[in-house]
């Protein structure tokens, strides 16, 4: 992504949606609510494809007949973040089945600590 006044665009955008999808978790986790936490797991799972995806994007050469700009690099990201969103719902990787799975094990484990 380009640079603007030194301020990496891509990098505050990415940092953000880092520290939503935290305290999504964290919410979830706490509140105990499987539904919600279901869904900050595909979240989690979307960025974490994203992120891969656009490594992968960045190994590809530039170049060609059309000059590039900000445009591109803005269209590129949001195709690849809505990418990954669609990948992630669909099954994805598996990450977000597996740190559902993680979380809830812990939910119903302090659960039965509790209640001993």
């Amino acid at each position: 992504m380009s640079d603007i006044s030194g301020i990496k665009i891509q990098e505050g955008y990415q940092q953000g949606i880092d520290n939503s999808i935290i305290d999504k978790l964290e919410k979830a986790y706490s509140e105990k609510d499987k539904q919600k936490l279901k869904e900050a797991c595909e979240e989690f799972e979307a960025i974490m494809l994203s992120t891969i995806f656009k490594q992968m994007q960045k190994s590809i050469p530039k170049g060609g007949l059309f000059k590039e700009g900000i445009a591109d690099d803005i269209f590129n990201d949001m195709f690849v973040d809505e990418v990954s969103k669609s990948a992630s719902k669909q099954g994805g990787i598996g990450l977000s089945k597996l740190l559902y799975d993680s979380m809830i094990k812990r939910i119903e484990n302090a659960y039965k600590f509790k209640e001993e």
